[in-house]
């Protein structure tokens, strides 16, 4: 008689999708919701939590301790030398929002590349339009958080302080916020976007995304300063997105040392190297991806 265990058979067969189903437009959304938990690490270990956190975290702590400061200070004591304005609060997030962006944006391509998950999105109804206007939506809206977040609960908390505007003037204020938050996320969403999209490598991409905020700004100030360019070259620099903001508020930056090219640039061309900044980084993206999807 046979010792041998009796044969099992498991059922690990195909299962089909019980869930929801929707039409093809919700493919984008899908992409969207996907792409923004990746880059924020949720439902991923705590090791992917520890950068989007850091940096949210250096976005909202000096308006921490700005409305800490109007909360124990008397209002009569409390002046423009103690609090920012709105426009010179971006000063203090610069450092996270470039590092956020190089980090978010090459999370949001590079992966789907190298892990070919592009392949599986495009061989069904999904395009490549479709696809990266799902991609640039969720890095733009993670951004948003760092632009537009901070400003808001500084304006909600003075307000309640009495340390805020009046009443009368928070829905312009609040208008320029967001124009502002919008303007400054858009730029940063197009640098990191479209150098991300010409490499399947994170390392790489974070790096060179880096290099792009800060070389330019150097290089352009040395030359401007040095040499009988004009101050306009400056808008071909990431610091015409902190002007840009400056300029929605209607605020000058403080009298300094340091001569700064971009200030003495008009506001029209401001506002048109921002958009030059944008469209450029779409058009790299596009054509970098429309490349991809023909080969496929």
């Amino acid at each position: 008689m046979s010792t041998e265990p009796a044969a099992r058979i498991y059922d690990l067969g195909y299962r089909a999708y019980d869930g929801p189903r929707r039409g093809t437009g919700w493919a984008p959304v899908t992409i969207w919701s996907h792409t923004v938990q990746r880059v924020l690490g949720l439902r991923r270990s705590f090791r992917h939590k520890i950068l989007p956190g850091l940096a949210l975290v250096i976005a909202f702590v000096p308006a921490l301790i700005f409305v800490g400061i109007a909360a124990f200070l008397p209002v009569d004591l409390i002046g423009d030398d103690i609090l920012p304005s709105y426009g010179e609060y971006y000063g203090f997030i610069t450092t996270a929002l470039v590092l956020f962006a190089a980090f978010i944006a090459p999370e949001a391509l590079c992966t789907d590349r190298r892990t070919r998950m592009l392949d599986l999105y495009l061989a069904g109804p999904l395009d490549v339009r479709r696809y990266l206007l799902a991609k640039w939506a969720a890095v733009a809206a993670v951004l948003l958080t760092m632009t537009v977040g901070p400003q808001l609960f500084m304006l909600g908390a003075f307000t309640i302080e009495a340390a805020g505007p009046p009443l009368r003037d928070v829905p312009e204020l609040l208008l320029e916020i967001a124009i502002a938050g919008v303007g400054v996320a858009l730029f940063a969403t197009a640098v990191s976007m479209g150098v991300s999209s010409t490499t399947s490598r994170k390392a790489v991409a974070a790096v060179s995304t880096v290099l792009l905020f800060l070389v330019p700004n150097i290089v352009v100030d040395v030359v401007v300063e040095n040499t009988d360019a004009p101050d306009e070259l400056a808008v071909l620099t990431s610091g015409v997105a902190g002007e840009f903001a400056w300029r929605v508020f209607g605020e000058t930056r403080p009298i300094s040392d340091v001569d700064i090219p971009i200030e003495r640039v008009s506001t029209p061309l401001v506002v048109a190297g921002m958009v030059g900044w944008v469209l450029a980084g779409a058009i790299v993206c596009s054509l970098g991806y429309r490349r991809l999807g023909r080969a496929r």
